[in-house]
């Protein structure tokens, strides 16, 4: 007989390597592996994504912070004109308030657009928009005296303080409104941090798990391919085979060892030699020569 060495293996550790080694197995490793791999894929798109509007959001909040620093600094520019208006008379110093005034509209409707999901915030800039109303309408009062030449009505409105109380809470709760945005700011900033973290480490779990589920599934593909090319001990005369310390039939160790199914037939060389015996079983006998087997 056909024999190749074999080291021993307890039957136990023979069922589990066959069951290692089934097609199920093997096949839902590399599907595993696979769909780990696209999870992988998929999970980064997400990141991406996920990263990409975290990053607007921190964008929009520093264009907030822009705003509300312009929105002061024409503040500041209107009344800087307006002091210079009323101790020289020129014209030429009311540039400053002239163009700053002109902006307050549009930079207070660009700060509504930005802020319109924080209520907190909304209410505070209507707040920053009558302080705003009121300085303006104390400054425009200042000018028009002094156009009068009206001088000394003009900077007794001025001492009387109403303007300065004004335009110090006008700064602060530009200040607060600043603060809240770099709050958020902060926050975003750390939320992106995080999530790329996360989002980083978990991707690389999965790609190392999807990695690892390959590997092994390809290494349990290539063992079963090397026992389906390992040769086997097979009975030279009666062609049966040894399995398990067990001879078997070849059917039944093929069916028993890698779940195959099977049918049967017969070659022409054994459909030529029955045929052959046949005739010769009936030459032999005379008396069985009207009987004569038919075969395919």
């Amino acid at each position: 007989m056909i024999t190749t060495p074999m080291p021993h293996r307890s039957p136990t550790m023979k069922q589990a390597r066959s069951v290692l080694l089934s097609r199920p197995v093997v096949i839902t490793s590399l599907v595993i592996g696979v769909v780990l791999a696209a999870g992988t894929a998929l999970l980064s798109a997400v990141s991406s994504s996920e990263i990409s509007n975290a990053s607007n959001r921190v964008a929009h909040t520093q264009e907030t912070l822009l705003a509300i620093n312009q929105l002061r600094a024409s503040v500041i520019d209107a009344e800087t004109g307006q002091r210079g208006y009323i101790l020289t008379g020129l014209d030429t110093y009311l540039e400053p308030y002239t163009q700053a005034t002109a902006h307050f509209d549009e930079q207070l409707a660009q700060l509504r657009g930005r802020l319109v999901d924080s209520k907190e915030q909304t209410v505070m800039l209507e707040q920053v928009a009558g302080l705003m109303a009121t300085k303006v309408a104390e400054m425009s009062r200042t000018i028009e005296l002094r156009r009068n030449s009206q001088v000394g009505p003009a900077l007794h409105l001025i001492d009387a303080g109403t303007g300065l109380k004004t335009m110090n809470a006008l700064r602060d709760t530009l200040y607060t409104l600043e603060e809240r945005a770099l709050t958020s700011l902060a926050l975003e900033s750390a939320a992106v941090s995080r999530r790329a973290g996360f989002f980083h480490k978990f991707s690389l779990g999965m790609l190392i798990a999807a990695c690892a589920l390959g590997a092994t599934g390809a290494v349990l593909f290539m063992n079963r391919l090397h026992e389906l090319e390992t040769m086997i001990t097979v009975c030279a005369w009666t062609h049966r085979v040894k399995y398990q310390g067990k001879w078997v039939s070849f059917e039944e160790y093929l069916r028993s060892r890698f779940n195959l199914s099977f049918t049967h037939g017969i070659s022409e060389e054994a459909a030529k030699k029955l045929q052959m015996e046949a005739i010769e079983f009936v030459e032999t006998d005379p008396a069985k020569s009207k009987v004569r087997p038919t075969l395919p």
